[in-house]
């Protein structure tokens, strides 16, 4: 059975996605990052994205202000009064 070209290169992008994961336990970050963009050269490959596409998509990321508005975190609820035994009996 002969893969489909799509099929061969996510299979090398699986490949290369565990490669990073060993890159990172290895601390070598930079063989990581080198990695990373081999994995994002082949998914724009994969979904037909073109070098005019991904350009303007970063454009627009480098254009849009960072977000300097401090988000409030919500109260975590109290567990303490949680009765496990109630859940278990219905």
């Amino acid at each position: 059975m002969k893969y489909t070209t799509d099929t061969r290169l996510k299979t090398m992008a699986r490949s290369l996605q565990k490669h990073i994961g060993l890159a990172k336990e290895l601390n070598l970050q930079f063989t990581a990052q080198l990695l990373a963009m081999a994995v994002m050269e082949i998914t724009t490959k994969i979904h037909g994205i073109s070098q005019q596409e991904l350009d303007a998509l970063c454009e627009r990321i480098e254009e849009t202000p960072p977000c300097d508005v401090e988000q409030t975190i919500a109260p975590l609820p109290d567990f303490r009064n949680y009765n496990r035994r109630s859940r278990a009996r219905r």
